[in-house]
C-alpha cells in the first residue's frame, strides 16, 4: 500500500526536492512517510531541518557556511544531550545501509537563515522545497487565542518565501491536536479560508500498513531510544494515533504528568501553497530583517501587543 499523496503531480517533474522541518527539533522526522514515499517513486530527495542543535562547533560532516552543516551518522560516541539530526542519520546507516546527510540549519534569524537555504539550493539544485510542521500553528495567522510555538515556524516561512528561485514551495502538517497551547476552532477556520482561494491541496492519512509509515516509526523509536536523547511529544503523538490508540494515551513518560487527546486527526498531512500561508502570517513583515531568533521572538512578542485578537468561535475540535 501506498501513501496517497495528493501534491505528487506538483512535485513529479522536479528535479530535486527539499523536505525541511521548519518548526525545530523532530520536525523534520514528521516528513519522513513523504520522504520514503517520494523516494519509492525514483524521486531525488533531500532532508534538511531548523536545527535546535549545537552546530556552531559541530566537526563532522559537510559544512557549507558557518550556521549550515550537512550532518553525518559519524565516527564513535558524540555527547550530546539533543541530536536528532545526528541520530537519525544513524538509523539510515545503521538500519537501511544508507548514508543520508541531514542539513541542518542553525537557529537563527530569517537573514541567516534566508543565505543558508539559498546556498543549500544552489548546492543541491533544489526546484521544490516541502516545509514541513510538526503540528499545525505554522497556520496560525497570529491574531488566534493561542498560536503555539508560532516563532520557529515563521521564521522558516519567511526565510523560504523569499526565495525567488525555487518553482515549487509548499506547507505540510501533520499531528492535528497534538500540540497544547493552540486554539483549533481558529486552525480550521484558516484552513477554510486556504480552500476558499485554492491554496489548501488537499489531505491524506498514514495507516500502519504503509512502508513509509513502518519506515518512520522505526526511525522515531530508534532516536528516541538513544541515551539522553529527548523524545518528541508530536511524533509520539502522530505514531499512537496511527496505532489505534485513543485519548489519554502516553507513549513516552515525558508526557506522563500532562493529558493527551490522542485522536486519528495526528495521523492525517494537510498541504498548503507556501504563498498564501506566508501572506496571512500577520508577523511576515515584522521579522524579515531580523539576524538572530532573539530578534524574530522580540519583534513578535512586540508586534502581538498591537493586534486585535480574533473573536472566539463556537466551535470546539474533537
Amino acid at each position: 500500500m501506498n501513501l496517497n499523496l495528493p501534491i505528487f503531480d506538483r512535485v513529479a517533474d522536479c528535479k530535486n526536492i527539499l523536505i525541511a522541518g521548519m518548526g525545530g527539533g523532530f520536525d523534520i522526522f514528521c516528513g519522513l512517510p513523504i520522504y520514503f514515499e517520494l523516494k519509492a517513486r525514483g524521486l531525488n530527495v533531500h532532508l534538511a531541518n531548523y536545527s535546535f542543535s549545537y552546530l556552531e562547533d559541530f566537526q563532522e560532516g559537510t559544512r557549507l557556511t558557518k550556521s549550515l552543516v550537512g550532518v553525518t551518522a559519524g565516527d564513535g560516541e558524540l555527547f550530546m544531550p539533543y541530536f536528532p539530526e545526528r541520530y537519525l542519520s544513524q538509523w539510515f546507516r545503521e538500519k537501511r545501509g544508507e548514508e543520508v546527510p541531514i542539513w541542518s540549519f542553525q537557529k537563527l534569524g530569517v537573514r541567516p537563515l534566508l543565505n543558508d537555504y539559498q546556498t543549500l539550493v544552489n548546492h543541491l539544485n533544489i526546484d521544490c522545497i516541502l516545509l514541513i510542521d510538526g503540528g499545525v500553528d505554522s497556520l496560525m495567522h497570529g491574531d488566534e487565542a493561542a498560536v503555539g510555538t508560532i516563532v520557529e515556524d515563521t521564521i522558516s516561512l519567511v526565510a523560504v518565501g523569499e526565495l525567488k528561485d525555487v518553482p515549487v514551495k509548499l506547507t505540510v502538517c501533520v499531528g492535528m491536536g497534538a500540540e497544547q497551547d493552540m486554539y483549533y476552532p481558529a486552525t480550521f477556520e484558516n484552513i477554510a479560508e486556504l480552500a476558499a482561494v485554492g491554496a489548501f491541496l488537499g489531505s491524506c492519512s498514514l495507516t500502519k500498513h504503509f512502508s513509509s509509515y513502518q519506515a518512520y516509526e522505526d526511525a522515531v523509536l530508534f532516536v528516541q531510544s538513544r541515551s539522553y536523547q529527548d523524545p518528541s511529544v508530536i511524533n509520539s503523538s502522530i505514531v499512537s494515533a496511527v496505532q489505534g490508540k485513543h485519548g489519554d494515551y502516553h507513549l513516552t513518560q515525558k508526557t506522563k504528568n500532562s493529558q493527551l487527546s490522542i485522536s486519528p486527526l495526528m495521523a492525517i498531512f494537510w498541504f498548503f501553497e507556501l504563498t498564501a500561508v506566508a501572506e496571512r502570517n500577520l508577523f511576515y513583515s515584522h521579522i524579515g530583517t531580523s539576524e538572530t531568533f532573539h530578534d524574530a521572538l522580540r519583534s513578535v512578542m512586540f508586534a502581538t501587543h498591537r493586534l486585535n485578537k480574533r473573536a472566539l468561535s463556537r466551535n470546539r475540535l474533537g
